[in-house]
């Protein structure tokens, strides 16, 4: 099998078992290892939940357009070229998810983690 090919299924794979996690394990409480931590989203459990609960679904749906732009990325450009682009695109939609996420919390709260009217 195509080592390049390999490299594709493998993105693909970790960017699976990141949303399989996410899903999965749900953060109950505020803590320092496991859920999404922003000094924001650490203010209350009202800010914590939000913030997990969005940032899972955006994961999902970086995670479903990651897929299909490696397929894509493998058939139209191929070969070297198209394993950077997949990593550079991983990177980025990965840390995407941050300021989406910041996004959503600065609507529904204000700075000290109360709902805005």
């Amino acid at each position: 099998m195509n080592i390049i090919l390999l490299g594709h299924i493998g993105f693909m794979l970790c960017s699976v078992v990141v949303v399989m996690l996410v899903r999965l394990v749900k953060p109950g409480k505020i803590n320092s290892f496991v859920g999404y931590r922003t000094p924001l989203s650490m203010k209350n459990e009202e800010t914590w939940r939000e913030a997990n609960r969005f940032s899972a679904r955006i994961q999902v749906w970086v995670s479903i357009i990651f897929c299909m732009l490696t397929v894509s990325s493998y058939f139209l450009v191929g070969g070297m070229t198209s394993f950077y682009v997949c990593s550079f695109l991983l990177a980025i939609m990965s840390i995407s998810v941050i300021p989406i996420t910041e996004y959503n919390l600065r609507k529904k709260f204000d700075a000290d983690g109360k709902y805005l009217s």
